[in-house]
């Protein structure tokens, strides 16, 4: 794989995503959302395209358990939310932050504990002595591209949250769940790396 991948994934992604409904509290509702960020690894190995997600420990505060992309909520010493999802990526799993190049953003996601995060899509180095922030992330999962775009990982079920069914995409790889707000910045990378239309 070549170079010419960041610019081609850089003009992909350099489009107009139709308009979405508000973004709204998981309840429905227009209380305040927190600002969060992630950034969205992209990098090639063995001549494929590759992301990366962090499954979170039981200790985290938020999303415990669940597979994500590395993030975090916004600081005030963070310029814009840019820098918070390099420095959150810095801190979870060691990807220096001066090191990551800036491929585009998606469109926003809200969770279901009531965060709005940006998502920033950035190609690193590869390859890369990853650290894991024994804390906060208990594994690193490294994904072909490829395999997450085969229909026969993904489905649309209800998954349970506090107690409830919540109706959510869910892309399966080797015994892990990828579902809610991750799920759907997943869905809107992957539509753009396959270079499908917008849609709503």
């Amino acid at each position: 794989m070549t170079e010419s991948w960041l610019s081609e994934v850089r003009q992909r992604l350099a489009r107009d995503w139709p308009e979405r409904p508000a973004l709204r509290g998981p309840d429905g509702s227009s209380t305040p959302l927190r600002s969060a960020a992630v950034l969205v690894p992209l990098y090639p190995r063995d001549g494929h395209l590759v992301t990366l997600f962090t499954r979170r420990t039981d200790l985290v505060e938020h999303h415990k358990g669940q597979i994500s992309f590395p993030g975090g909520v916004a600081e005030d010493e963070d310029a814009n939310l840019w820098s918070t999802a390099v420095r959150e990526a810095e801190e979870e799993i060691g990807i220096p932050a001066a090191g990551v190049r800036l491929l585009g953003a998606l469109p926003k996601a809200v969770t279901l504990a009531g965060f709005e995060i940006s998502p920033f899509v950035g190609a690193i180095p590869y390859p890369m002595d990853f650290r894991r922030q024994e804390g906060e992330v208990a594994e690193i999962l490294e994904i072909p591209v490829s395999y997450l775009m085969n229909p026969q990982v993904v489905e649309e079920r209800p998954v349970k949250w506090k107690g409830r069914d919540v109706q959510t995409l869910v892309f399966h790889y080797r015994g892990h769940a990828i579902w809610g707000a991750t799920a759907r910045i997943l869905s809107d990378l992957l539509e753009v790396l396959r270079g499908d239309s917008a849609r709503s």
